[in-house]
């Protein structure tokens, strides 16, 4: 039985992750190459990972203030949301998907830096999933409320991060890369905190937030959709390859 809990408990860690990054490949009028998306998913894992060796040893130096069960006091807990988890967890992301895919040549429409976003968020999902059936040995109820919130909740904060990535490449360069890293720091923050508060009115306002979260992301991702439409096709003056979007997809050159 005890085995058989743990199998369903991983199916719903694991199918939330697959669905979602079915659903997002589909949404790419031009497919980006499965090898680059399997590494982008892989670099997820090791952002994952990283967090959980800087994590372990947070635990150890500062046992006060990384042990949520135990902080009761409000800013050691804002201190813990914000920093601790949210600033190290999309930090990680945000340079895997910044060293791999910012200036790949496969890069050459809005949606593609979304989709890249996606999949590493959903490579640290994936693995913080299996990391709370083996080792926190959640019920496989548990372990789909995860699927149906916070595996939401990474996606949100990745079309966040790649809605300004893509800005990045247009216009003011460091300004936007800043807030593609800040706001999701901020967007996950008041999400675990939300949720570790044990503050009635904030637990139960938990849904609302999410909904926000959701409806913010998509306003983004739809954006950056229209962004592709309105892209008419171009001959790249540099090689003559079609540009269909922003940038040759062989040279790299932006259309003018």
């Amino acid at each position: 039985m005890k085995y058989l809990l743990l199998f369903i408990s991983l199916i719903f860690a694991i199918f939330p992750i697959g669905l979602i990054g079915y659903y997002f490949y589909n949404k790419d009028t031009i497919k980006e190459p499965k090898k680059l998306l399997v590494k982008l998913f892989i670099s997820g894992i090791i952002s994952g990972l990283i967090v959980l060796f800087i994590s372990i040893y947070g635990i150890i130096l500062f046992p006060k203030y990384t042990q949520v069960e135990n902080i009761k006091n409000i800013i050691v807990l804002f201190f813990y949301c914000f920093i601790f988890v949210a600033t190290i967890e999309e930090f990680s992301k945000f340079l895997m998907i910044y060293f791999i895919s910012y200036n790949n040549k496969e890069f050459d429409q809005a949606f593609d830096i979304v989709l890249y976003s996606v999949i590493v968020g959903l490579g640290f999902a994936c693995l913080e999933n299996i990391f709370y059936v083996i080792f926190k040995s959640l019920t496989p109820l548990t372990i789909l409320l995860r699927g149906i919130t916070a595996v939401p909740a990474h996606v949100c904060f990745q079309i966040i991060m790649g809605y300004y990535l893509y800005l990045s490449k247009n216009k003011d360069k460091y300004i936007n890369l800043i807030l593609g890293i800040l706001i999701p720091i901020i967007l996950h923050g008041t999400y675990d905190f939300f949720i570790y508060s044990k503050n009635g009115f904030l637990v139960l306002s938990f849904i609302f937030l999410l909904i926000f979260f959701v409806l913010y992301a998509y306003s983004k991702l739809n954006k950056l959709i229209e962004v592709d439409k309105s892209n008419l096709k171009t001959i790249c003056p540099k090689c003559g390859n079609i540009i269909r979007y922003q940038y040759c997809p062989k040279c790299g050159l932006k259309k003018q």
